[in-house]
């Protein structure tokens, strides 16, 4: 039953009074970078099929966003990363959620490169070259937007 609680509504149980909050489901986002480019993948499934995306993905229960990134490389990717820093963290809105979106930016230490997951095909772009058809743009835009800013000093 939706009460109002601390400012916004909220469903509450008339019985026994739990709050069901509507949290942001955690995500990594990978900047995974080589000789000043930028790997996106294509990709394979809904939404945004077709589309280039960020490497990363949800986090899995009780993993470390640390683990959730290499993790998310190897499955899209095929490839083993280090991550060099913290980037920063993006709010997004699907249709069906909220996303807090951890970016890191990284680099390969090992494994071969290769589409994997949900992934159809990967490409290394260059600052200048990013496509315009970018997945999730409401919070990948401004990924890229400071990942250019860093990548012209």
């Amino acid at each position: 039953m939706p009460r109002k609680l601390e400012g916004r509504t909220r469903e509450v149980c008339p019985r026994c009074g739990h709050i069901a909050f509507r949290n942001a489901k955690p995500c990594v986002v990978l900047l995974i970078e080589r000789n000043g480019a930028l790997l996106l993948v294509r990709r394979a499934i809904a939404p945004y099929k077709g589309w280039w995306d960020l490497p990363g993905g949800f986090l899995e229960e009780n993993e470390h966003p640390l683990d959730g990134a290499v993790r998310e490389a190897r499955e899209e990717t095929g490839l083993r990363i280090a991550v060099d820093e913290f980037v920063g963290i993006y709010m997004d809105r699907t249709s069906d959620w909220q996303t807090l979106n951890i970016c890191f930016r990284t680099h390969i230490v090992g494994g071969r490169e290769r589409a994997g997951s949900d992934a159809e095909a990967l490409r290394w772009f260059s600052s200048d070259e990013l496509p315009r058809r970018i997945a999730y743009p409401r919070h990948a835009r401004r990924v890229l937007r400071d990942w250019r800013r860093r990548q012209r000093g």
